[in-house]
């Protein structure tokens, strides 16, 4: 159980540092419109412009991602939890995303399903670790 609870605590680390090291950067892309879509796909939606999801992007989810894989480096009685949360984030945004710009073809759609599936498993990931725990704490 502790091989698995070890793997489980690796990948959530894994997972916030590749979504902070993406969604950084992301963030400012869409900020400084470096490779941001064309403003024409907003049409429609509540946004007029990419910069309140670039700053969704580069400061909520990445930012809470970086925060989070810090916290469980230092194994924060919390970060497990906050790894969860990061999932979650991450998963809203990009239903937000698929909601306001639709879901285009090509590497724009692969990156939608790859953090929406990254969010995913960092749930996954949490709660199994929790369960490992909780099991362990109660000599289960």
């Amino acid at each position: 159980m502790q091989l698995l609870r070890k793997t489980l605590y690796t990948t959530l680390i894994i997972l916030n540092i590749f979504l902070a090291l993406t969604a950084i950067p992301g963030g400012f892309c869409l900020l400084t419109g470096i490779a941001a879509p064309p403003i024409d796909e907003l049409k429609g939606s509540v946004f007029t412009d990419y910069t309140i999801p670039g700053i969704v992007l580069m400061i909520i989810v990445g930012g809470s991602a970086l925060f989070t894989a810090i916290m469980l480096r230092r194994k924060n009685k919390y970060a497990i939890l906050c790894s969860a949360f990061v999932g979650l984030i991450i998963m809203t945004f990009e239903f937000v995303e698929v909601l306001a710009i639709g879901s285009p073809t090509g590497a724009g759609l692969i990156m939608q399903l790859v953090y929406f599936v990254a969010g995913i498993a960092l749930v996954k990931c949490a709660f199994m670790v929790l369960y490992i725990d909780l099991r362990k704490k109660n000599n289960l």
